[in-house]
């Protein structure tokens, strides 16, 4: 119930209570004791004046001293005092409570000594006579004869009471004054509980409103009263919820665009401290290095990356802060080259406190590049070929005298390769043209079976020349897909031709058309000698041959599959091609049917 500062409150109030109750009751029932004895011995000294003028008046009608002895016990019984009248010598005269000849002598009692060297003696001691505590007080008579400079007495009267009946009465006040104390001590504990709440109420509030705004709630409500430093303290807290709040949106915003730009970057990106530990990472980077980012935060990044040229330059860029680029050849978990920047991280006072490591792959600019200049070596050499014999047999005509028959010999093998020149460069422009455009290739309804029978045409010749036998299965309804038909029809005819040219002669290839659930399904295949399979990957590159010698005696430009590949990526066409050397091909391709 009570903790925290409310309890520290309230022990440091019982404490100022407890110590200013000691205090006040000591010094209240001391006061009230010496106040209580000074008034009893006032009234004591009253009585005996009182009691004295009585004795002197007796004495002075020479009363004997068993009338002053009555006097004694009728004045004691109305007082409720013992009084006692003791003669300068010591011999008790008169007494209230006892028989005086039988008392003891009284000389050397401390207040009848006290009484005759001055005009008051006070004692207190126990009475063997009554068997108890007494207090004593001794005047000497008034009557006593003076000479010269020192008094002379003629006598002392004695007054006493019981110190149990004293005592008893300061008790009582005693427990008077420890009640009111014991009261004022709960009250004062009640205004104590009820004030400390007052207190740590809104400090609690404010507690709690800190607790939240730590929380993530930054607008927590609070509401203190009054025009204090609490309320103001409360007041200032609210407020720097809404700035906190504020600011918080504000470096989100910042954190999540910038987190959104490092994560859709293609490029892999990793910061990491000075100690070169790893403290982020984006997802290209992780999928180029195949880590996980979980595996890899704060750990050493040549634990990621066992790349120690990279780990060399990192060190050295940690050292001078100087920017470096290189290149990074990966062989784990796939082959890949990449164009690698390291920057430094400036702190305070330009420090470097980490490093920024950006990794762009140029693995597919690099293979570019490479078919570029495999594609000029090949488009060359392809020329090259046929324009030598052009200008071998042209050379040979203007230069020899030929007969009619040589002359045609010659026309017809230039007339030949100037055909093949020409095929090429229809080659190359078709596929320099389906390259460009396939991006945003024209589309319409296209029924293959109708293409497939023109394609079938349009390679007649080819067939007769080589006595291939060309079987067509197609379904006896058309099959629509979305296509562009020129190209569709040249991808055809370019499988149909590969197929009759690398094929057997008098061999039998076959084309089915068929519908696979929402696809239109298209499966070419012949009986030839196959493709081995260390060259099948390679069948849909430029200018490739798996056996150019053959190749070239058969025809081709060597660019038929690469168009016929380019062609399928623009219809988004699923396409495959299945060889086993000495069992044949099939090439496969899928389209989506439409209604």
């Amino acid at each position: 119930m009570f903790t925290g500062i409310r309890r520290k409150l309230i022990i440091y109030y019982l404490a100022v209570i407890a110590v200013i109750v000691i205090l006040m009751g000591a010094f209240f029932i001391f006061f009230l004791n010496y106040f209580y004895m000074q008034t009893l011995r006032d009234n004591l000294y009253s009585q005996a004046r009182l009691a004295s003028a009585l004795v002197e008046e007796m004495l002075a009608r020479n009363a004997d001293y068993e009338e002053i002895d009555q006097l004694s016990k009728d004045i004691g019984n109305n007082l409720g005092v013992r009084i006692t009248l003791v003669a300068v010598n010591g011999t008790v005269l008169a007494d209230s409570d006892e028989d005086p000849k039988l008392m003891d002598n009284h000389l050397n009692r401390p207040e009848i000594i006290a009484a005759m060297e001055s005009e008051q003696g006070i004692a207190s001691r126990y009475s063997e006579t009554l068997d108890e505590e007494m207090y004593y007080l001794a005047i000497p008579l008034q009557g006593a004869a003076i000479s010269g400079s020192e008094r002379e007495t003629a006598a002392i009267i004695r007054l006493a009471l019981p110190l149990a009946t004293i005592n008893r009465v300061i008790s009582n006040l005693v427990l008077f004054i420890l009640g009111a104390l014991l009261l004022s001590s709960i009250f004062a504990l009640v205004t104590a509980v009820v004030f400390s709440q007052r207190i740590t109420g809104p400090i609690r509030e404010i507690s709690n409103a800190a607790h939240s705004i730590a929380e993530g709630n930054f607008n927590p409500s609070l509401e203190v009263p009054g025009r204090d430093e609490l309320s103001a303290l409360a007041q200032n807290i609210k407020e720097m919820g809404q700035s906190l709040d504020k600011k918080i949106e504000q470096v989100l915003w910042e954190k999540n665009k910038v987190e959104t730009v490092v994560a859709s970057m293609r490029s892999g990106i990793i910061l990491t401290d000075r100690e070169l530990n790893i403290e982020l990472i984006n997802p290209a980077a992780e999928e180029l290095f195949d880590i996980q980012r979980s595996e890899v935060i704060d750990k050493p990044i040549n634990r990621a990356i066992r790349y120690y040229a990279l780990n060399e330059n990192l060190k050295a860029l940690c050292s001078d802060g100087e920017a470096r680029a290189m290149e990074v050849n990966l062989y784990y978990p796939r082959t890949a080259v990449l164009d690698t920047y390291l920057l430094p991280v400036s702190g305070k006072d330009k420090k470097i406190i980490g490093t920024l490591i950006l990794f762009h792959e140029t693995t597919e600019l690099r293979s570019l590049e490479k078919m570029r200049s495999d594609f000029v070596a090949n488009a060359s050499h392809e020329l090259r070929t046929p324009l030598t014999t052009i200008r071998g047999y042209t050379e040979t005509i203007l230069h020899e005298e030929l007969t009619r028959d040589q002359l045609i010999d010659f026309l017809r093998v230039i007339d030949k390769e100037t055909r093949r020149l020409s095929d090429l460069l229809d080659d190359l422009l078709d596929l320099a043209q389906i390259e460009n455009e396939k991006g945003f290739v024209k589309k319409e309804p296209v029924d293959l079976t109708v293409l497939a029978g023109e394609a079938v045409q349009r390679v007649e010749d080819l067939r007769k020349s080589r006595g291939a036998v060309i079987k067509v299965t197609i379904p006896g309804d058309p099959v629509y897909i979305s296509g562009n038909s020129d190209w569709l029809r040249q991808a055809l005819v370019n499988i149909l031709e590969n197929s009759i040219r690398h094929g057997y002669e008098n061999g039998k290839i076959e084309i089915a058309i068929y519908a696979e659930e929402c696809h239109a399904v298209v499966e070419i295949s012949d009986d030839g000698p196959g493709i081995t399979e260390a060259d099948l990957p390679f069948v849909f590159e430029r200018f490739y041959r798996a056996d150019k010698a053959r190749s070239r005696k058969s025809g081709g430009t060597g660019l038929g599959l690469s168009i016929v590949k380019h062609i399928m990526v623009a219809h988004d066409a699923n396409y495959s091609l299945q060889s086993k050397a000495g069992e044949g091909t099939i090439f496969r391709f899928t389209l989506a049917l439409i209604n």
